[in-house]
């Protein structure tokens, strides 16, 4: 169900985004986190509401989302649409020790099935391809296919 809007909204997603803090800043006393940036600044503040640096260097640019409007899920068009992917492609541009993901209690079932699919390619953007069109069920075909951005995303790291 989506929240109401105005800013009834507004406290409920801050609220959301404040227990993801909460998380990582608690993976910090586990010793998982070596530290947990809250609205960095500077071009680490691009589609960032969480940084987080492990012990190993690597960083993870969180953004948290408590809802997609009034949808029950993400998709792609809502990525491109929130401006997602060019905050993504900023950050993972910078240098190899960078992640980036999307915090949320919504499904995204297939975007997550793409990013394993890409992860288990050889980082050719055609055998990515072969995999995702012929060895998939109708469905998860159909999204690809009307996925446009997604494959100019992947394209462009490959």
């Amino acid at each position: 169900m989506p929240f109401e809007k105005g800013g009834r909204a507004d406290k409920q997603g801050n609220r959301y985004e404040i227990n993801c803090i909460i998380y990582e800043l608690l993976k910090i006393l586990n010793e998982t986190n070596y530290s947990v940036i809250v609205e960095a600044l500077g071009i680490d503040e691009v589609g960032t509401d969480i940084l987080v640096t492990t012990f190993d260097g690597k960083k993870e640019h969180q953004q948290c989302k408590a809802r997609n409007a009034s949808k029950e899920y993400w998709d792609i068009s809502d990525l491109k649409g929130k401006g997602i992917f060019f905050s993504w492609k900023t950050q993972l541009n910078r240098d190899n020790n960078r992640r980036v993901s999307l915090v949320s209690p919504m499904t995204c079932s297939f975007l997550f099935d793409l990013h394993n699919r890409a992860c288990n390619t050889s980082g050719n953007a055609e055998d990515f391809y072969d995999i995702t069109n012929h060895e998939s069920s109708k469905e998860f075909r159909k999204f690809y296919k009307s996925s446009k951005e997604f494959r100019k995303f992947y394209k462009s790291f490959c």
